[in-house]
């Protein structure tokens, strides 16, 4: 893999370095676009603060309040796949087949950038106001909070619009920034300057965040390493979802005995396993009762059910993560899988790196949408067409 990535200025450029490439016999290729090249390669449940912790009860809690959206879900990736639709944090990793719908979301703005710009102008129009050409003091700031609160959100709300790079939605967000700025000014004159200050430096900070570089990752994945949806492995990992962390805390050596014989069944003698095996047999009650720990401490590619428009369009497929090791130096073996132990996908899968300049997103999305790859297409909703043809005749 090249370490800092080929940089790509056009769609045309990027489909002739796709096309030059030599595909791997015995592997098939996979990509994945990210807003942010400093992004991990990781699921939403590891990066969500305490989202392996409240897996199991995302899940139950989820399919408790809308059972109806999860009628035809037969196994827990049905259930997953379904969550990973309406957002919810699971443990898979969207890819796709169609690297200009990988391109597509490397460039797209999405609520991650969004969300840390907002954070980043906030925090500095509160900074700003503290250094102020006006010493405002302590006391000042507890009598007077909501105005500085109502500040700090002010300018959130700019930055965020502003990173979309809507013409029109810009122009309305300065002017309600305008009306609600003097509004403030009003109720106490002497914080003109302050005002203006922060809208300044609050602005420059969230451009800095949501202004970075794209990546799409290109994966060459070993045949033994991709499933389809209804193989027994993905049953294994998929099931984890339902399983309490504290549940899940299972003795491993990582050895190649530990896959046969005595040696296996030992393995699965244990409480976390027996109760991984619970949840598995509700789903397939044939299933012969001895997991391989090397299955368990694994990432596979899971080719899913094209089961709804958008994963159709999107060509989509999905990494399943399963446990991560733990250094346990008091267990036989010294290690231990959890849910919370580290697990990544292996470097050499990850074959090449196309860069998008940040001054490039906007040519790109340009040119896809001259070859149909547009929002309303990647998420077939009929509200995102609706979005598409106001944009389409300036309403």
């Amino acid at each position: 893999m090249q370490e800092e990535g080929v940089r790509i200025n056009s769609v045309s450029e990027f489909i002739e370095k796709i096309v030059q490439l030599d595909k791997k016999e015995g592997a098939e290729i996979f990509y994945r676009g990210h807003a942010d090249r400093d992004w991990e390669l990781l699921p939403s449940i590891f990066r969500t603060p305490n989202g392996i912790e409240n897996e199991h009860l995302l899940f139950r809690d989820m399919v408790a309040r809308l059972p109806q959206s999860f009628s035809d879900c037969k196994s827990a990736l049905d259930y997953l796949v379904q969550m990973q639709h309406y957002g919810l944090p699971t443990r898979l990793l969207d890819v796709t087949t169609n690297s200009l719908v990988a391109l597509y979301f490397a460039c797209e703005e999405v609520c991650n950038i969004g969300s840390e710009a907002m954070k980043a102008g906030s925090g500095e129009a509160f900074r700003a106001i503290l250094s102020s050409p006006k010493p405002w003091d302590t006391k000042y700031l507890n009598n007077n909070f909501n105005m500085v609160d109502a500040l700090s959100a002010l300018v959130a709300t700019l930055v965020a619009t502003v990173n979309k790079g809507q013409e029109a939605d810009q122009a309305m967000a300065n002017l309600v920034i305008d009306d609600i700025g003097k509004a403030i000014v009003s109720k106490d004159p002497t914080a003109g300057k302050a005002v203006t200050h922060a809208i300044k430096e609050g602005k420059k900070a969230g451009k800095k965040i949501g202004s970075k570089d794209r990546v799409v990752y290109l994966f060459s994945i070993p045949e033994d390493s991709l499933k389809h949806y209804d193989s027994d492995t993905v049953s294994v990992l998929a099931n984890l979802a339902k399983c309490n962390d504290k549940e899940i805390d299972i003795c491993t050596k990582q050895t190649k005995d530990e896959g046969k014989g005595k040696e296996l069944r030992v393995f699965n003698k244990q409480a976390g396993i027996r109760k991984l095996l619970h949840q598995i047999k509700e789903e397939k009650p044939y299933f012969r009762p001895l997991i391989d720990s090397h299955d368990l401490s694994s990432i596979f590619l899971i080719k899913a059910k094209y089961g709804n428009p958008r994963i159709v369009n999107q060509a989509g497929a999905f990494f399943l993560f399963g446990l991560g090791i733990t250094l346990a130096p008091f267990t036989p073996g010294g290690q231990s899988l959890t849910k919370g132990g580290r697990i990544g996908i292996p470097s050499t899968w990850i074959k090449h790196k196309f860069i998008v300049p940040k001054d490039k997103k906007k040519k790109i999305l340009e040119e896809l949408a001259n070859l149909g790859i547009t929002e309303s297409y990647i998420y077939p909703e009929i509200d995102k067409y609706a979005k598409e043809l106001k944009k389409r005749y300036n309403l």
